[in-house]
């Protein structure tokens, strides 16, 4: 599925926010920390540190600053990994190495019934993460501990851990029979049941996800608490008519863009930042169309090219993911704010022709309202995550349904 949508009228993502308390990202064991006796504390497992500099810690490096102002301390069990983000040319060869052991290893992990990208070097991490979480619980007080992924060896990490402490598992996309981890076979579906059997509560991120997981787990307690964006972005919207078309991050072969550079003529423009797989190479060689490919830079400059761009591109194959995916979740979320003007589809080339049209003309959406936008600030969707953990707070089990 493609999309094409206008950046920062509603982009809703993260300036690198301030960090948390240092207590809070250090990751003490809880009897160092000190604390007010009026706070209730969270352990968060998450096998990705969250002051990574990078988009997929965004929504905890926020949280984690909003939540105390609610009554509940942050403290974090991490795989303590150095900062991908900070190190852009390492993430990028990195990628290209993941990609090239994810074809060798492919045949072996179709006979499972998973894709490779099921499995991720993390994986080897939850024996590891789980005896954190029990030293943890042992030695301190804990109200609550959740667990977010993908990652998704923080959620076996803390299904492993067990206890008495309640569980919320947040799934930030969706995992058993999602394409892009699984191809149908039981393996990940009965992981996620025995992980979602030990959780409290389950948080989504869309309306699609949570429905599913309510399908799927019909017992479970399921929330959703969608992303957001900073406030401070708000003020990073500017008035345009430009034909510039940005995509800032990773384009695997998985996101092609051939449809797309079939229609692309000048004065239309893209620049590809960040990670771009050799057959998305050799399909712009191809094409023969006009394409700047600019190298992998840090988080802070991410967000200034795509504040400076007229448009951004998210880009994704309906086989790389299901309908709680990267570009179908912004696509739902466009048409709920009545901002979906330069949506398109991938396989639909005159939807696609229609989108750089009205580029071509200057045609761009108008700035989404504050107001519309105003549900997805960060702080207030901390409020609604306070509400979740406030619910289950001194119920036995957080009221975790038996079996």
């Amino acid at each position: 599925m493609g999309l094409l949508r206008r950046r920062l009228r509603c982009r809703l993502q993260d300036v690198r926010a301030p960090l948390a308390r240092p207590s809070e990202m250090t990751g003490r064991p809880a009897h160092t920390q000190q604390h007010r006796s009026n706070q209730a504390r969270l352990l968060l497992v998450s096998h990705r540190p969250i002051d990574q500099a990078g988009g997929p810690a965004a929504r905890w490096r926020s949280f984690a600053r909003h939540l105390p102002e609610h009554g509940w301390e942050v403290d974090v069990v991490s795989g303590r990994g150095g900062d991908e983000f900070a190190s852009p040319r390492s993430a990028a060869a990195r990628a290209r190495v993941m990609e090239t052991a994810g074809r060798v290893v492919d045949p072996l992990f179709r006979l499972t019934g998973l894709r490779p990208e099921a499995m991720p070097l993390s994986t080897a991490w939850a024996p590891r993460g789980a005896a954190q979480v029990r030293r943890r619980l042992r030695d301190g007080s804990y109200d609550a501990v959740l667990a977010t992924g993908p990652p998704f060896s923080a959620l076996v990490a803390a299904r492993l851990a067990g206890g008495e402490v309640p569980l919320v598992v947040e799934l930030r996309d969706l995992w058993a029979g999602n394409p892009a981890f699984d191809r149908g076979g039981p393996l990940l579906r009965r992981l996620e049941s025995w992980v979602v059997r030990g959780a409290s509560t389950v948080v989504a991120v869309t309306p699609e996800a949570a429905a599913d997981l309510s399908r799927r787990h019909p017992r479970a307690r399921v929330e959703e608490i969608p992303n957001g964006f900073e406030p401070a972005l708000i003020a990073m919207r500017k008035t345009t008519t430009g034909t510039t078309i940005l995509h800032s991050g990773t384009l695997t072969k998985d996101r092609p863009l051939a449809p797309l550079l079939r229609a692309l003529e000048p004065p239309l423009r893209l620049v590809l930042h960040g990670y771009v797989a050799p057959e998305i190479r050799a399909e712009i060689e191809r094409s023969g169309a006009e394409v700047e490919i600019v190298s992998p830079s840090g988080w802070e400059d991410a967000v200034r090219r795509i504040a400076e761009a007229d448009v951004a591109l998210v880009t994704q194959s309906r086989a790389a993911g299901d309908e709680t995916a990267v570009a179908a979740k912004a696509d739902s979320l466009l048409r709920r704010l009545g901002a979906d003007q330069l949506c398109a589809r991938l396989h639909d080339a005159g939807s696609i022709e229609v989108a750089l049209e009205r580029i071509r003309e200057g045609d761009l959406p108008s700035a989404i309202p504050p107001e519309k936008l105003a549900p997805y600030e960060r702080p207030r969707l901390a409020a609604r995550l306070v509400d979740v953990l406030d619910s289950f707070r001194g119920r036995p089990n957080g009221g975790r349904p038996p079996g």
